[in-house]
Parts: C-alpha cells; structure tokens; sequence
C-alpha cells in the first residue's frame, strides 16, 4: 500500500508539474505577471520570491498549479498590461495550450528515450489475428471459433492485427459480442457470451495466439507441468495420449484443454536454446493435465517471439512522435466509441484510484523503464483530457477563445463566470462518476454500471 501511494505521488507529481511548468513558461515568455508557482498544493512549506513571482514548496505533492495576475473572473483586475486578460487572445490561446503541450512533450522524450536504448515488442501485436489454440468448453469453441480463423472484426469495430483486436474486446461491453471471422475464404460471423469480469481479452474467452514451435518460457511451480520436470527453454515436440496426437503449437495445447485428468506423453528436447546449433537430449514426460480457475492446463507459459526495437536520436524522435500520434488517435477513437455506445465506460475510463492502483503495479515491477513508460502515458492521457472543450479545463479555454476570435469581440465575464461554474460542477459530477467506476472495478461490483 505504501509503495502504491508513493508511486501515486510520484506520477501525479511528475505529470502535473510538468503540465503547469507550461503554463509557467509561457506566461513568462508572454510578459504575463505570474503571482505564484506551486509544487504540490495547500499550505505553503518553503519558498521564495523571485522577479515578482513567489516559487513555493506546498505539502500535498500531487501535482501543482500556477497563479496568474488578472487570470480569475472574480478576481479584482488592476487593468495592468501584465494581467492575464489584459494580453491578446492569442497570447492566452497560447498559455492554454502549452500545459498539454508539455505532457504531451514528455511523453515524446520518455517514448524517444525507450526506443534510443531499446524497446522490446512482441512480434505477434503487429501481425494479423489469426486464432491459435481454442481451449475445450470455453466462451470461444462454444462460440464456433476454430484455430486458423482470421477475426476481421469485433463489434462493428474493423481489426487488422492482434493488437486491434485486443483493444476491441478490452473496450467491448459485457453481454453477446458479434466477432467476424475469415475462413476458408469465407467471412463467418460468430456470436460469443462474454464473461462477466472486468478484463477481457483474448485468454479470458479461450484462445491464444499460434506460434511457430512450443518452446517453455516459464513453469509455474506445483503444476503437472513442474512435477514432471519441464524446465525453461525445453521445447516440446509432439504429444500423444486421449486418443489424438500431435505436434504443433495449436494442437498440442488443443490436445492439453480436453484431457483433464488423462495422462498425456510429451517428446521434449532439451539442451541448447531453441534455434543454435548444438547437441540437444530428448526426454519423454508424462504429465496429466488439471483444472485451474476454469481451465485445464499443465502449468507451463510458452515462449512468444520478441523483437527488440533499437534506433539512433532522429529516427528515435520519429518513432516516439508517430506512436504518440496513435495512441492519441486511438484514446479520441475510444472516447467516439463510448459517447456512441459501441464501448463500455466502465472498462475504458480510469480515475485516480485506477491510475493509484497501476502505478504501484509499475512499481512493484522494478523495472525503471516500464515505470517511466507507466509515466509517459498517464502524460499523454492528462494532456489528451486537458485539450478536452470542457470549461475550466485548458480545452474549455481555448474553445471559448476560438469563439471570440470568431465573432471578434469577447464574450462577458458574467457569461463567461456561467459558462465556469456550469463546467465546475460537471467536473465534480464527472469525477464522482468516474471515482465510483474505479471502487466498482476495485471490489468487483460488475452490476453497478450496467
């Protein structure tokens, strides 16, 4: 719990710091007169004053925020040239958009950095969703899904690779989903019950990917598969037993799914890793598959292909820029897809306490890069938010400033003092809102949202 909160802290600090430090340096680039930048809000801890501005230190770290002179409607104006409103719409168009114009800058540099030092992919995320293994009675073979189907599209929504389909299911509301399949030539629609759990993905309805050879990456210990003396980097090469047999990823793991209880007897090479030369032993094992949370399986995880994806500084911004570009694409495709009712909000929209909860899962990871990873997208996403037209976010702002451009004069402020305190309390509702659907995920409370 401590390590989660600490890594809250650290998240929501670095984002929104970054995002306000916007604010900041355009404000000052602008002339604008500054009164206070904060890390962390409430009472201040230390701090001092500098060319008019007061940097302090405050002691709730989440975030931190920017006060500038003539910036509040209710605020008393002097009529000063350095007041916020006092500077040219564009000026203030500009200070709006530099707070998700900086979150969305460090998401691009965290991404850059990643892939300058290397990132590791999985081969199949980019490759077209051809069905592998179908596990015995689950949603999918009940379902008519077969291995070698192609999915073409899930929900009304087009997939071309694994990745897509992915997304897809994880956004699909619960209930039937209409899953269209390529076989043979012919487009086959499938009709699948989803189960009712929060996660939903490929696994959770029965199938998996194919792979070219069934190489053991891991063995969960107090399965068949770790009495029997399977170990990392063994590769299996065909099983017999229940009457069938076989030798290929798919059907090995078909043959696993409906032998509960049966032995089965595995040909296994082992000795040097799979693909070098080098003399390899092979064992026979007898292992007999057992019943898991709903699934029958023998404890191993089989070995999926990985590319490591490595460039210099230019092709690295590059790459950083254009998968931002598709995540955002993909983030504003998402929030279509729930503002029409064809993706479930419960699945696709985190609060704080989801955010909470992943940042200690990234944590708990070790793994410095994937937090930081954890960081740029949260970066990307509040900057996604923030551009958002609700008033009092920067969106709000710059739509309002839109606005005036167009009809060359500006608005009211007591129009204007509406307009604020109507978002406010849609913000307030939208965050309880969301608050909720994180408690519904956090104690499975599946029927709250329905």
């Amino acid at each position: 719990m401590l390590l989660t909160i600490l890594a809250f802290i650290v998240v929501l600090g670095i984002t929104i710091t970054v995002h306000e430090f916007g604010h900041f340096a355009m404000a000052k680039l602008l002339k604008i007169r500054v009164l206070v930048f904060s890390i962390g809000f409430g009472p201040r801890i230390a701090g001092f004053v500098r060319g008019g501005t007061e940097y302090r230190l405050s002691y709730l770290p989440l975030g931190g925020y920017v006060k500038m002179a003539g910036e509040a409607f209710d605020e008393e104006r002097q009529g000063t040239p350095d007041e916020f409103l006092s500077h040219p719409r564009w000026h203030r168009f500009l200070v709006a958009l530099s707070g998700p114009f900086m979150n969305i800058v460090l998401a691009v540099v965290i991404l850059t950095a990643a892939y300058m030092t290397g990132v590791q992919v999985f081969r199949y995320l980019g490759e077209p969703a051809v069905v592998g293994p179908v596990a015995a009675n689950s949603v999918a073979r009940k379902a008519g899904l077969h291995s070698g189907d192609r999915v073409v599209a899930v929900g009304g929504n087009q997939v071309h690779t694994w990745q897509d389909m992915e997304i897809a299911l994880g956004t699909a509301h619960q209930g039937m989903i209409e899953i269209l399949v390529e076989r043979a030539g012919e487009k086959v629609r499938l009709h699948l019950e989803a189960p009712d759990k929060d996660q939903l993905d490929a696994a959770t309805l029965g199938f998996k990917i194919t792979l070219p050879r069934t190489v053991v990456a891991a063995v969960e210990p107090n399965t068949p598969a770790a009495q029997a003396g399977l170990k990392p980097g063994d590769e299996i090469i065909s099983v017999e037993g229940n009457g069938k047999s076989g030798r290929t990823y798919d059907e090995v793991l078909n043959i696993i799914s409906e032998s509960k209880g049966v032995p089965l007897s595995f040909e296994v090479l082992r000795g040097e890793e799979s693909g070098k030369s080098g003399a390899r032993k092979s064992l026979k094992l007898t292992m007999t598959p057992m019943e898991q949370d709903g699934r029958v399986l023998l404890g191993f995880l089989a070995e999926y292909p990985v590319d490591v994806v490595k460039y210099g500084l230019i092709r690295a911004l590059i790459s950083g820029v254009r998968s931002n570009c598709e995540t955002a694409a993909l983030t504003f495709r998402i929030i279509g897809r729930v503002l029409t009712g064809s993706a479930s909000f419960r699945k696709t929209i985190s609060g704080p306490i989801e955010i909470a909860r992943f940042s200690g899962s990234a944590a708990r990871t070790g793994n410095l890069r994937y937090f930081l990873g954890f960081v740029g997208m949260v970066s990307l996403q509040l900057g996604i938010f923030n551009l958002l037209p609700i008033p009092i976010l920067d969106g709000g702002v710059i739509l309002l400033l839109l606005v005036e451009g167009l009809i060359r004069r500006d608005l009211s402020m007591a129009f204007k003092e509406k307009i604020v305190q109507a978002g406010f309390v849609f913000l307030i509702l939208l965050m309880g809102f969301v608050v909720l659907n994180d408690l519904s995920k956090l104690f499975n409370l599946n029927g709250l949202f329905r």
